[in-house]
């Protein structure tokens, strides 16, 4: 019996040992057993954290990267002049579904409460073929090993999106190179591997306990006049002084002019003819049913296609257009609409080549972001 007690007092001791040296060394075991998981989570942190801070996040794709330089650019404008924080997450080819994944992954609360999101769509997305959504290259650009852990592990999003998303994952396999496991299984395998998912549920936890505690982002609506600045962005604007569009003139001599030499100018826009059938606008409606749970209405923003350039078959693009616009206006979202319907809407210097803004189309979209983030927020 003396036996029995003292073998029990000893696993205690031991437990007590094993327990204390865990906490006081939890951070470095962590480190050890999870860094590469901790590598791939610690790029997910930074959106995370302004997308929970209330900090206007501009999603788009090629036109916030193509002309870095632009002064009225939202990033340089809103932090440089203004010295309002905005952030934009983008680069070429990212579409409805590479968005809709980004904030399935990351849907709590704190995001539902706070999120600012801008979404810039492109016209030409929604054109060509009816596989028309978003590449798998550029999918795993953004939605790497950590945000896919993110997605599975820690999102409060339903189970719905996830299926959505691995089924895409599933669909597009045989393009990823040497695919990491969390690509590879499915959803319901992932799910079915409960001691699995406890651990990244916890390792997730504590990485982001560590890192992630950001300040609430207040906004001040500034005094501008936004008539003085569209009289100086056409004045800053890139020259164009070979043709009558507003076209740069590298860009114009570069691709415009051949084109015209062999009578292929002006474009046709290739619009699908089953709408119902289109990737991209299956994929931006379910971007739209997510953003309901969202308190502060997202942005969204039309560009346009150079009515001088594009425009051949403009009216059934027309049609399109006014669809998505009606879409996203059911659901009382904001819409900045800058497609030109008829020629002579078009203000020349909106476009600084055929498709990516100008600066006097960032003048119009940073007036717009102001007016349904801030100017709004203030009355």
């Amino acid at each position: 019996m003396n036996k029995f007690f003292v073998n029990i007092y000893a696993f205690f001791i031991a437990l007590v040992v094993v327990i204390s040296l865990l906490y006081v060394s939890k951070n470095e075991i962590l480190n050890y057993y999870a860094k590469p998981l901790q590598d791939s989570l610690q790029k997910t942190i930074s959106l995370q954290n302004d997308l929970e801070s209330g900090k206007i996040v501009v999603f788009g794709s090629s036109e916030l990267v193509i002309n870095p330089n632009q002064k009225f650019l939202p990033q340089n404008y809103f932090n440089n002049d203004l010295k309002l924080p905005l952030r934009i997450q983008g680069n070429e080819g990212q579409q409805s579904f590479a968005i809709l994944s980004q904030l399935a992954a990351y849907h709590g609360e704190l995001i539902k409460e706070n999120a600012k999101v801008v979404i810039l769509l492109s016209p030409s997305w929604f054109t060509g073929s009816n596989n028309n959504g978003t590449t798998i290259p550029k999918f795993l650009e953004f939605m790497y090993p950590g945000m896919m852990n993110k997605l599975y592990f820690q999102s409060e999003i339903d189970d719905s999106y996830k299926i959505l998303i691995n089924n895409y994952v599933k669909n597009n396999i045989s393009y990823i190179k040497n695919p990491n496991f969390i690509y590879e299984y499915s959803f319901n395998e992932l799910e079915e591997d409960y001691l699995n998912n406890e651990i990244k549920k916890i390792l997730i936890k504590s990485f982001d306990n560590r890192d992630i505690n950001p300040p609430i982002v207040t906004y001040k609506n500034p005094i501008l006049n936004y008539e003085s600045l569209k009289i100086e962005a056409n004045k800053i604007a890139t020259p164009s002084t070979n043709n009558s569009y507003g076209i740069s003139d590298e860009y114009f001599t570069k691709h415009i002019e051949p084109s015209i030499k062999i009578g292929s100018f002006p474009y046709s826009i290739i619009v699908p003819s089953e709408l119902d059938k289109n990737q991209e606008y299956q994929d931006l409606l379910v971007l739209l049913e997510l953003l309901k749970s969202y308190k502060i209405k997202p942005l969204f923003v039309m560009q346009d296609l150079h009515p001088y350039v594009f425009a051949k078959n403009r009216d059934e693009m027309t049609t399109v257009i006014k669809t998505i616009k009606s879409k996203i206006q059911e659901n009382n979202y904001g819409y900045l609409d800058m497609w030109s319907y008829k020629k002579e809407d078009y203000e020349i210097g909106t476009l600084t080549d055929i498709v990516h803004s100008g600066e006097l189309g960032w003048v119009k979209i940073n007036q717009k972001i102001i007016e349904h983030f801030i100017t709004k927020e203030e009355k």
